[in-house]
């Protein structure tokens, strides 16, 4: 998009303060709309803070207007997008995340600008990821492709049984855990880590960014690109597990998503051929973390016990939340004692709302570039590097890491 100097469609040129040109560039308005609505913002909101009215913002989203280089520096920095972002000559197509909405009439409201940040960091390592996959020989080895691997009518349980096998988790998943960490909490963060790896094995991008656990636990891109999923880092570390399942679910099922805070349901144990997705992707997850057969023999070695004693035993077991114990237990159990579970789950009600981080220790620039982007994706890009296929300058821009700490990054990447 070409740069103007003072000139308006119909008018004279405009002057800035003492008479002088300013530059305005044609900005037409489907981009506008895009730019600002998929970054979370309202007009009011964003007039505010630039102190361009907001009767001119909303005027701007109608037609195509003449915009000085200067409120769209203002907005840019404020929404944090590039400014090419506004010349674009459309929105560029975007493959769908089901469930996320972008209009004030949506059943939940507009997202949080997080969670916008946050699609919008999934969105661009698909892009770039497409990138440097179709470009490079780079070594980076070829995983299998997860997506379309399965359909909504397929049994989950056996869906499940096959990707446990390729990941090598037919013992379930708690069996990846080291076991010389020495406290549950310690564990479920090291079998987090592990698992992670695992679906990474699997050709999919795990991506991780903070956002309000009460909008969503996290979400799940296919589409024009290698499928990538996004964990909301601001949940706790055991809900992570079982969401990076749920959303490798969506992936096999070759749907985007964006799943809000109702996993372990009940809806999990009825989701045979033909149910709801998130049925579905719940019964998967939970295949997958705690299989049928290790289970049940599980649940008979702790049949004298409570219902609350035996869910507090597997719970250890399988580092799995006993809520999610306890709905894999309602799927499994045949006959009467599955009412004693019935009751039990009843009686537990709906989960505790989840609490907003408070904050925590400092994380060095490389480590906390590696938890957000994932150890395959760093090391996509830290590989087209060394072999010359990008330069220092473009790997700074596709991991947002300063040059400095590159050394460090690359010591995790290939000697960690």
């Amino acid at each position: 998009m070409m740069l103007r100097a003072g000139r308006v469609v119909g008018g004279n040129k405009p002057r800035g303060a003492g008479g002088a040109e300013r530059i305005t560039v044609k900005v037409r308005p489907q981009v506008l709309r895009w730019v600002i609505d998929s970054s979370g913002w309202r007009d009011d909101e964003l007039a505010s803070k630039t102190g361009i009215g907001a009767g001119m913002i909303g005027r701007w989203r109608e037609r195509e207007s003449e915009i000085s280089v200067g409120d769209i520096g203002k907005m840019s920095q404020r929404i944090k997008r590039p400014m090419s972002a506004f010349m674009l000559a459309e929105p560029p197509r975007e493959a769908p995340v089901a469930g996320f909405w972008l209009g004030p009439d949506s059943p939940t409201g507009p997202p949080s600008r997080q969670l916008c940040t946050a699609v919008r960091l999934a969105r661009k390592l698909q892009y770039n990821a497409r990138e440097l996959l179709g470009d490079a020989a780079c070594g980076t080895p070829a995983a299998a492709a997860a997506a379309a691997a399965a359909e909504r009518t397929d049994d989950p349980e056996q869906v499940a049984a096959g990707e446990a096998a390729r990941m090598g988790l037919l013992d379930g998943a708690a069996g990846r855990c080291p076991a010389a960490e020495p406290n549950r909490r310690g564990r479920i963060k090291a079998l987090y880590e592990a698992l992670r790896d695992s679906v990474e094995s699997r050709g999919v991008f795990v991506a991780q960014a903070g956002f309000p656990v009460r909008e969503a636990k996290g979400l799940a891109l296919v589409g024009e690109g290698p499928p990538v999923i996004l964990v909301n880092s601001a949940d706790a570390v055991g809900s992570r597990i079982f969401t990076l399942f749920h959303e490798y679910a969506h992936v096999l099922l070759a749907g985007g998503s964006l799943c809000r805070p109702a996993h372990e349901s009940l809806e999990a144990c009825e989701s045979g051929s033909g149910k709801a997705i998130e049925g579905w992707c719940d019964s998967l997850a939970s295949s997958i973390l705690m299989p049928r057969k290790k289970f049940l023999a599980a649940l008979g070695e702790e049949g004298c016990r409570t219902v609350d004693g035996i869910l507090a035993a597997l719970s250890q077991r399988f580092l799995m939340s006993r809520r999610a114990v306890l709905v894999r237990a309602i799927g499994l159990i045949e006959g009467p004692d599955r009412n004693a579970y019935l009751d039990r789950y009843r009686a537990m009600g709906p989960p505790p709302e989840p609490r907003e981080p408070t904050g925590g220790r400092h994380v060095p620039p490389d480590a906390a570039c590696l938890n957000r982007h994932g150890m395959r994706y760093a090391r996509l890009v830290a590989d087209s590097e060394e072999a010359g296929l990008i330069t220092e300058s473009d790997m700074g821009m596709y991991l947002g890491l300063k040059a400095r700490h590159f050394d460090g990054l690359r010591t995790k990447i290939w000697d960690g």
